[in-house]
């Protein structure tokens, strides 16, 4: 067994008896965990992915006062091939929310973690010092996570999360939303700061890391360092700090400036425009053909008439460049998204854009399930960081 570790560890506003009590009440619920795999007598090793992989989680207090961990807990179960079909572990997902719903507990089955990558195979590499459970050893996972174009593809994740959100864009809620929008929102303006930092000399991990860097040059144009310590707290304790309002369009407009290879901090819409079409050029795939799409969208609802009609041109543009061999979901109506007859002008919350959206959501179902096969290398095996699973704490 492995001795308790403070799942806690990094959290910043967390006091010590919010720390101690959620630190009893998880490694209780490990220990059950750990008794259910015993008993099964079956091969594995358990880890906890996400932000209980950092060790900085987020919490809720319940209106009776209780305290809640608000974070999912995303189980990552690493087992032998044989075992990926067995019928216990395929319901073990169900098993715990039903016997154990005051967590949000997701599994995801893997049988050979070489093929993981990005932000996924970092967290794996955090737990695999404290395992939840551990009958045989796995060798640690090593994949260089400060990969830039994994940093570029998990902010379209987290746009994707906010703006398609149900609450946000109307549209039915979906299994990998979370209750409440303002997380999401969070999380985006979290992670557009965090993916400001490109090199593993940073040293940045989580979303602690970003509060510790707040006073960085780097994080300037985006945020003030106050605004970035509110944030950071609102995620953490969430639903008892005031979130600001915010300029969410600039926001995403800066902090893409350095993946879209800009050296400064002011371009002109000419200059984005020209820079989302050049990239955009360099592959037909849906992979990079959604992300410059959906940036083309987003950026186009913080302009004027003649920018905006501009950005959707774009959008449209790229969407009928792209090779349409993988579109399933979307495939019978992508041209509503390529025909550019919109005609109204697009805010955030109107619903002229909330229309538009109905269609993104097909496309996005369509890119997620090509961007599962490039993360993992097997189809059948779900990435912890795209949105066939619940959003991550």
């Amino acid at each position: 067994m492995t001795a308790p570790h403070n799942v806690c560890q990094n959290s910043v506003f967390l006091n010590e008896d919010v720390q101690s009590e959620l630190n009893h009440v998880l490694h209780e619920y490990f220990e059950i965990i750990r008794s259910l795999f015993q008993a099964q007598n079956i091969p594995a090793v358990v880890y906890t992915g996400g932000s209980l992989a950092r060790q900085e989680p987020s919490v809720r207090w319940t209106e009776d006062g209780e305290l809640r961990l608000f974070s999912d807990i995303d189980f990552v179960v690493h087992t032998t091939l044989e075992y990926q079909n067995d019928p216990w572990l395929k319901n073990l997902e169900s098993y715990l929310k039903q016997h154990h719903p005051q967590f949000n507990s997701t599994v995801a089955l893997v049988s050979d973690l070489s093929n993981a990558s990005g932000f996924f195979s970092r967290d794996i590499r955090l737990a695999q010092n404290f395992p939840v459970y551990e009958s045989f050893r796995v060798e640690p996972v090593n994949r260089d996570a400060f990969d830039k174009t994994q940093m570029f593809n998990v902010m379209v994740h987290q746009i994707s999360n906010t703006f398609l959100h149900p609450q946000w864009s109307g549209l039915s809620k979906g299994a990998y939303f979370r209750p409440e929008v303002r997380y999401h929102y969070i999380k985006l303006i979290l992670e557009c700061l965090r993916t400001q930092f490109r090199s593993a000399e940073d040293g940045v991990i989580g979303y602690y890391s970003v509060y510790h860097k707040r006073h960085d040059p780097r994080l300037a144009h985006i945020l003030d360092p106050e605004t970035i310590a509110t944030l950071t707290e609102a995620r953490e304790l969430f639903g008892t700090v005031e979130i600001p309002e915010l300029d969410i369009i600039r926001i995403l407009k800066s902090s893409m400036l350095v993946h879209l290879g800009f050296e400064g901090t002011e371009v002109s819409t000419e200059e984005m425009l020209e820079r989302l079409n050049q990239r955009s050029l360099e592959s037909q795939h849906i992979l990079p053909s959604y992300r410059y799409a959906l940036l083309c969208l987003m950026f186009s609802l913080g302009e004027e008439r003649e920018g905006q009609q501009a950005y959707l041109q774009l959008f449209s543009t790229i969407l009928r460049r792209m090779d349409t061999t993988h579109l399933i979901a979307v495939k019978d109506d992508l041209h509503i998204l390529t025909d550019n007859t919109w005609s109204e002008h697009l805010t955030l919350h109107n619903d002229a854009f909330r229309e538009l959206l109905k269609t993104v959501i097909l496309l996005r179902r369509d890119y997620v399930r090509q961007w599962r096969r490039q993360v993992t290398g097997e189809d059948k095996i779900p990435d912890l960081y795209n949105d066939l699973l619940p959003a991550k704490g």
